[in-house]
């Protein structure tokens, strides 16, 4: 299980990774995956998104879907946010 907050998500907005804007994702990244990711698995994920509140876990299923949509329909700065939050999973535990 990973935790992730998408109602307080980092996205970068240089490359450099210096500024960033906190932004709440939820519905947005919740639309991305709703509308473009067939099956009923991408639809509870979307669901499950958009009705969070803060930080919530997600299954190695669930992460996985999300780094597909992150990787083909994201912008570098949304993918460097979510891999930041992923990576400080393994930093807590």
């Amino acid at each position: 299980m990973k935790k992730i907050d998408f109602k307080h998500f980092k996205i970068y907005t240089t490359v450099s990774r210096k500024a960033a804007q906190t932004v709440d994702a939820r519905e947005t990244f919740a639309d991305l995956i709703y509308k473009n990711v067939n099956g009923i698995k991408a639809h509870a994920l979307a669901l499950k998104i958009y009705g969070s509140e803060g930080t919530a876990y997600y299954t190695d299923d669930e992460v996985r879907l999300m780094r597909m949509v992150v990787e083909r329909l994201c912008v570098p700065g949304f993918i460097d946010g979510l891999n930041e939050q992923l990576n400080n999973n393994n930093k807590t535990k």
